[in-house]
């Protein structure tokens, strides 16, 4: 059963005075740059497209974290995606398209060392991952009236992003989709060689996890004094509406990122764990992530990762703050798997009760059925063969 009352959206920020548009556009701002840790951020992605004259709304940059190494912190720097390189080197009209890609061998790797979790705590971890060695592909534009191509092989090992600044693991795009992430680079190196003039210099997908020495867009946010906030004139908290389901519609038309959007929202917004339950049922977010709806993986991974967090948000702990939540079911199965041996590991497929406590433990949450069966594979292979 949902609560009573139904699920509204509010922004993560307020809305700054130079912000021109509507409460609404902002809110959509917000959601759209999820990286964006301050509204000086947002207004920077907002002012970069204003200038180059682009449409936010369809995320032609990135908010991209990087270690500073002169400041020795990490900064936020807004960068081109690839997206915007191909439509700068469109709008010359001298661009006559580019080719298939072109890979080299494959290899396989495994990295160990620390990687970053989102709350900037770190992890000891081991990946292993298979390659291209190198991607190449060739852009044609048009030199004094003749076709002419550019192309700049990328290799994996020197563009690959990583899992924290200084870390030498994969993050978890480059681990997903190692090839996609190369092509990318090999496009911005080949579209950036053809048109100097029109893009200059690097792309996000270039740049993830990367150290800088200086420069680059850094934008800090500090909040004002507390004695200089006049809460007088601060607008009240909009009131959750009152008849149930009515913030739910935003979820009846599925379109792009406008429907992503509002399934963010309305997770971020949740109170209770009903709430929660009522946008993983709503028609459209269940046909999002049915195996079989076409779904690109990486957004069926995005929904079910707002649907575990808030998830975890909202699931009951301890009154008494000093004591330490009562971790999930899960992570109780988790916890086992991390100490069993291989031969342990081999028996699990043939072990009733065993898949009885996964069933019950994932009842509530089938997303979190993945996340043991990472931790069976990643102990699997952290064990050495027999």
């Amino acid at each position: 059963m949902m609560a009573r009352d139904a699920l509204t959206i509010a922004p993560r920020y307020t809305k700054p005075d130079g912000f021109q548009g509507t409460d609404v556009a902002w809110r959509v701002m917000c959601d759209l740059y999820p990286a964006a840790e301050t509204p000086e951020v947002v207004m920077a992605v907002i002012e970069y497209c204003s200038a180059r004259k682009l449409d936010p709304l369809r995320r032609p940059v990135h908010v991209v974290p990087m270690y500073n190494a002169r400041l020795r912190r990490k900064v936020q720097v807004v960068m081109q995606g690839i997206n915007e390189l191909e439509t700068s080197a469109h709008r010359t009209g001298l661009w006559a398209g580019m080719d298939m890609p072109q890979w080299g061998p494959d290899e396989t790797k495994t990295f160990r060392g620390q990687a970053e979790n989102d709350d900037g705590s770190t992890r000891a971890t081991e990946i292993t991952i298979t390659y291209p060695v190198w991607c190449a592909v060739r852009v044609h534009r048009i030199v004094g009236g003749k076709e002419r191509a550019f192309a700049e092989p990328v290799y994996w090992i020197e563009a690959y992003g990583r899992a924290g600044f200084r870390s030498e693991v994969p993050n978890a795009r480059w681990t997903q989709a190692p090839r996609q992430m190369l092509m990318k680079c090999a496009k911005a190196a080949s579209l950036r060689a053809a048109f100097p003039e029109e893009i200059g210099d690097y792309a996000a997908e270039e740049f993830e996890g990367r150290t800088i020495d200086d420069g680059g867009v850094t934008i800090d946010h500090v909040e004002p004094p507390a004695a200089a906030i006049d809460h007088s004139e601060q607008p009240p908290p909009p009131a959750r509406q009152d008849e149930a389901g009515l913030a739910l519609r935003l979820l009846d038309e599925r379109k792009g990122d406008k429907w992503y959007a509002a399934v963010r929202g309305l997770l971020g917004e949740a109170v209770s764990l009903d709430e929660v339950h009522s946008v993983r049922q709503h028609p459209t977010v269940m046909r999002a992530l049915a195996p079989d709806s076409g779904t690109p993986t990486l957004l069926r991974r995005q929904i079910e990762e707002a649907l575990r967090e808030a998830h975890i948000r909202l699931a009951p702990t301890a009154e008494d703050e000093r004591t330490e939540p009562k971790p999930l079911p899960v992570d109780e199965l988790i916890a086992e798997v991390e100490t069993m041996t291989r031969a342990d590991l081999d028996r699990l497929a043939s072990n009733a009760k065993w898949r009885a406590r996964v069933r019950d433990a994932c009842a509530d949450f089938p997303p979190d059925e993945d996340r043991l069966n990472e931790a069976i594979a990643t102990r699997r292979a952290s064990l050495p063969k027999e």
